[in-house]
């Protein structure tokens, strides 16, 4: 079985695009709160909103991270796989060659 790393790199680039979407979603977020904070005037809910929208970030971060974390561990390994294969392959002609 072989590995296809420009398969594993394109899904790194993949992950690293959904990445930037989920970052996106923050400024819908930010229009959702100030539309919400101004739609109830007065409502006392409105005053976890700064909290929920701290969260939210919060989450959205930790998101942007572990995505991150798997685009790098999928170019590592693709990496990693191509240089066991130039190795083997060298290292073969070398013996054989």
């Amino acid at each position: 079985m072989e590995a296809d790393t420009r398969w594993m790199r394109q899904c790194a680039d993949d992950i690293d695009a959904t990445g930037g979407a989920v970052g996106k979603l923050l400024g819908n977020a930010d229009g959702a709160v100030g539309a919400l904070k101004g739609a109830a005037p007065g409502w006392t809910f409105t005053d976890s909103v700064d909290e929920l929208s701290s969260r939210w970030e919060a989450l959205n971060k930790l998101v942007r991270d572990e995505l991150s974390d798997a685009s790098e561990n999928m170019r590592f390994n693709a990496s990693d796989i191509d240089g066991n294969e130039n190795f083997l392959t060298e290292t073969w002609h070398n013996i054989f060659g």
